[in-house]
């Protein structure tokens, strides 16, 4: 998760960000719409740290409780413009879904290697 040095989340500009360190997990929604996978959506967390021996790999999975969301985009309970707000976190993940109108909010803070479930 993007952080500067002794601030709140996020960057001053774009190129702040890019100058920052490399991100180590990403989040990403997955769906099974269209496909006969009669499951619920997850969250991927992928290890995008090459040094890493999971490099590049699902090292975890967090399946939503319901079926027929179709999750889409994701967003930060922090966005950038906290960046100089050290009160300020990014420890959630706001996770809504097109077809069910349901909005999950995920715990990355805790355990960011395997978020959970908050609300």
């Amino acid at each position: 998760m993007a952080k500067c040095s002794g601030c709140g989340p996020g960057y001053r500009s774009p190129l702040d960000a890019m100058e920052g360190p490399r991100e180590e997990i990403v989040y990403l929604p997955c769906i099974y719409r269209s496909t006969d996978t009669q499951k619920p959506d997850y969250l991927a967390t992928v290890d995008v740290n090459p040094k890493s021996s999971t490099y590049c790999q699902v090292i975890h999975r967090l399946p939503m409780p319901n079926l027929n969301d179709e999750l889409h985009h994701s967003g930060w309970n922090a966005c950038s413009s906290c960046f100089n707000d050290p009160s300020k976190s990014r420890n959630r993940l706001v996770l809504p879904s097109l077809i069910s109108s349901r909005i999950y909010v995920i715990d990355v803070g805790t355990n960011p290697r395997a978020p959970k479930i908050h609300k």
